[in-house]
């Protein structure tokens, strides 16, 4: 007993004095400042990680990818439709993936140019130097006022002006790293534009609250709540002091801590060993009860915090963070010894840190065995578990993306897993485990929740959904207010899962990219009913496609549709069913000033995609057509839209 008190009391002092930076969003590659500004810069759509959980600080970037952050930098993402048909440069087409983001920086911004022979080079890599003129230029310093021999005067005007304070940069003609890139995105925040102000409107200094990814919102310490332009869940920066980022409509891009550093939690843990228990907390904090915690990425209290949980601590925002994620594994590896490892290995080769805390108990097992790994918010262990007890049953639930990819849920972060699951899991939930006899197991997890989901109320059924709810649609993470519909029904929800308040915490929704839109057909064939007489029976079928018009169907009716209806439809496996079908959203007498090239319109106030495949039908001729025809036959015409994005245009009538 006594030696496990001392090692209690070690860790805890170590975790007050030695603190170990977690990776941001779950990267497991930055930390410390770097944490925080890639935290800053992914909820402004600037800056993103691999599939395999990194974000690779020191990979270089090319000018078409510097190009693609400078256009969330300056929050012109919804201008992006009126430059992806425009050749401004002939190395770049309109089917280069980069086209509308070098366009809209080319001509929209005005802050980027080519070379002498008018091509643009987009693969080259962008050097510091080049980086630097384009944030000059957005802050009002133009290169004839700057003067000199470029990239040199550029730099020494940046120095001046503390824009690569941090940064790491040796000179302008090196190459620009993304790590060198998130500090220089973060510093132009800060830095004043010639003449006084700053690029974005910036609050009065405040706390971050929280971010509700389901609700769309950013909430202040001073009662402040703002709707965000990208809707996102995040804990890493909350309680940390700093100024919220406006764009011109008034909506938080992100928040901006008054220092990128120090969003540190502790080495240590502490298990929490009985429910709602504060036992060992205030040896985190040093004492203090100016504290708040926040469990799984959620505001909580101390009586929601259960047995086996694990809390650490984070100085910069005194704010105690608790994961509930425990996952039962075949023991496979170790560094350096069972006796004190520093790194185990499980869950087909994936290797998690082991903390001080998790020493002890984790040296009761070898590689071999069946153990119960206790984890904390950013995937370390912190303590191990016998696999039989009852309080310490595997909770672990995993994501499956598009290459067959795993990223496990751990507290309010993602941890990317080795092994992959198979093409049948592909966008649904699954319970993580591994065993010695079958290896990594990923089961598909089922609804176990009922009802519709009304986005707008945030209800499921009868249940709210939580503030800063992971949601899914097919392999894509995706905000409440980014559904871009009223309802989901039922059979559209694969999974859904309620956190310990009893609030939906985890949601996949089926993917709609693989339904059939089309042409609603309406039959009906003269039959006799058991009397003999003559009786009707309506068919439904679907037509879509080219100018011929194939039909899909029939089949059984589905009432409420009729003849010329537009509908988005979803079969059965084996296709001889309709399984889901719904109405597709008319948008009335679309103008054709509303359109933005071909890939977008806006209308109503909001902003829609138009789907490559989009199909058009002209009423008059009763044909399908295509787009440029359709938009050559009428200044108005109808848009059919599901979820956000134009499926049908329709024309004539």
């Amino acid at each position: 007993m006594k030696k496990r008190v001392l090692t209690l009391l070690l860790t805890l002092a170590l975790s007050l004095s030695a603190l170990v930076v977690p990776a941001s969003a779950g990267f497991t590659d930055v930390s410390g400042s770097a944490s925080t500004s890639v935290e800053v810069l992914r909820l402004m759509g600037v800056l993103d990680g691999y599939a395999d959980g990194t974000f690779r600080p020191a990979t270089a970037l090319n000018r078409a990818q510097f190009c693609k952050m400078v256009s969330y930098l300056t929050d012109g993402s919804n201008e992006l439709g009126k430059y992806r048909a425009v050749t401004i440069f002939p190395d770049v087409k309109p089917s280069h993936w980069a086209a509308a983001y070098v366009n809209l920086a080319a001509r929209g911004a005005g802050v980027i140019s080519g070379y002498p022979d008018g091509s643009f080079h987009p693969e080259r890599t962008v050097t510091a130097g080049q980086a630097v003129t384009i944030l000059l230029r957005l802050l009002g310093y133009t290169d004839a006022e700057i003067g000199g021999v470029w990239p040199h005067s550029q730099m020494a005007m940046a120095e001046s002006i503390r824009l690569t304070d941090g940064t790491g940069i040796s000179g302008g003609n090196a190459p620009l790293t993304r790590g060198q890139a998130a500090g220089l995105f973060v510093n132009f925040l800060r830095t004043e534009k010639k003449g006084g102000g700053s690029f974005y409107t910036l609050s009065e200094e405040t706390t971050l609250i929280s971010l509700n990814g389901g609700a769309g919102t950013l909430t202040t310490a001073d009662r402040k709540t703002y709707d965000m332009v990208r809707p996102a869940a995040s804990s890493t920066l909350a309680g940390m002091k700093g100024q919220v980022v406006l764009n011109g409509a008034g909506k938080a891009l992100t928040f901006l801590p008054a220092s990128a550093g120090g969003s540190a939690p502790a080495s240590g843990a502490v298990i929490i060993y009985e429910d709602g228990s504060a036992a060992g907390l205030s040896a985190l904090t040093g004492g203090s009860a100016d504290y708040t915690i926040y469990k799984n990425g959620v505001p909580a209290q101390v009586g929601d915090l259960r047995k086996n949980d694990v809390a650490v601590w984070n100085s910069a925002t005194r704010s105690i963070q608790v994961c509930d994620t425990r996952v039962t594994v075949y023991y496979e590896n170790c560094s350096p010894t069972p006796a004190e490892p520093a790194m185990i290995e499980v869950l087909g080769g994936t290797q998690f840190s082991v903390l001080p805390t998790a020493v002890e108990s984790l040296s009761k097992f070898k590689p071999g065995q069946q153990v119960t790994l206790l984890l904390t918010a950013d995937g370390q262990v912190a303590a191990a578990a016998d696999p039989s007890s009852s309080k310490a049953r595997s909770n672990a639930v995993g994501i499956v993306a598009d290459d067959g990819s795993v990223q496990m849920l751990c507290g309010g972060t993602l941890v990317p897993l080795a092994a992959h699951a198979g093409e049948d899991l592909v966008g649904r939930a699954v319970r993580v485990s591994s065993n010695r006899s079958e290896g990594v197991k990923y089961t598909a997890l089922a609804n176990n929740l009922s009802g519709d989901l009304d986005v707008k109320a945030g209800k499921l059924g009868s249940k709210t959904v939580a503030e800063g709810a992971l949601i899914y649609r097919g392999t894509q993470p995706v905000s409440l207010a980014a559904l871009n519909c009223n309802t989901v029904p039922e059979e559209e929800i694969l999974y859904a899962a309620a956190n310990w308040k009893g609030e939906v915490s985890l949601m996949v929704l089926e993917q709609t990219g693989g339904r059939i839109y089309g042409r609603v057909w309406v039959d009906s064939e003269k039959t006799f009913d058991e009397n003999g007489e003559e009786a009707y029976r309506d068919s439904i079928s679907l037509v879509f496609g080219n100018n011929a018009g194939e039909r899909i169907g029939p089949f059984t009716m589905r009432y409420g549709f009729k003849t010329g209806d537009f509908a988005a439809v979803t079969l059965n496996e084996d296709g001889t069913k309709i399984a889901r079908m719904s109405e597709l959203t008319r948008l009335k007498d679309v103008g054709e000033k509303a359109w933005m090239g071909r890939t977008a319109v806006n209308f109503g106030g909001r902003t829609y995609a138009v789907a490559e495949d989009a199909l058009c039908y002209n009423k008059d001729g009763g044909r399908w057509i295509t787009l440029d025809a359709a938009l050559a036959y009428a200044d108005e015409m109808d848009l059919y839209a599901e979820n956000g994005v134009i499926r049908v245009v329709e024309v004539g009538g």
